[in-house]
């Protein structure tokens, strides 16, 4: 049997909201998500994670040139991985077409992310990804972007 992860975190891959406003989002996502069969958890990670679709992989591209890069990929990420499993420093040259970019803004077939914040519902009882108005609704609360990994395991 599989799960079904919704995890919202932001585009700035070092962010952590303030308690209050975290605790906001949380009753936000619950009012937003009000049916959630695995329940609702904040993760709040000790360093910078890879937060994958899991199963909903498909690959990734180059953000310049479009490039599938998804050999060059896994080799980027062992190299920039800490040895706790953690990520620092995010800056790649592209294989492809020597553009200087960072790994959280490579081109994720299914989004992908990195993040040391995120909010999670398991199994969602609502049609996914959640529109716009939801996202911004939880961007208000914490002040920050987010992205929306929706992971299958």
């Amino acid at each position: 049997m599989s799960i079904t992860l919704l995890h919202l975190i932001s585009k700035d891959p070092h962010f952590s909201p303030a308690p209050a406003a975290s605790e906001a989002a949380q009753a936000r996502l619950r009012q937003l998500v009000p049916e959630a069969l695995g329940g609702y958890d904040v993760w709040d990670i000790p360093g910078t994670a890879f937060i994958d679709p899991g199963e909903n992989w498909c690959g990734v591209r180059c953000p310049v040139c479009g490039s599938d890069i998804e050999d060059w990929w896994g080799d980027a990420m062992d190299t920039a991985a800490l040895p706790d499993g953690y990520f620092d420093a995010l800056t790649v040259t592209m294989p492809c077409c020597s553009a200087q970019t960072d790994l959280n803004a490579l081109d994720y077939v299914e989004a992908a992310g990195f993040a040391r914040y995120s909010l999670v519902t398991t199994d969602p009882e609502c049609e996914l990804p959640l529109s716009p108005a939801s996202i911004q609704a939880l961007e208000d609360l914490l002040g920050t972007d987010l992205r929306q990994v929706i992971a299958r395991y």
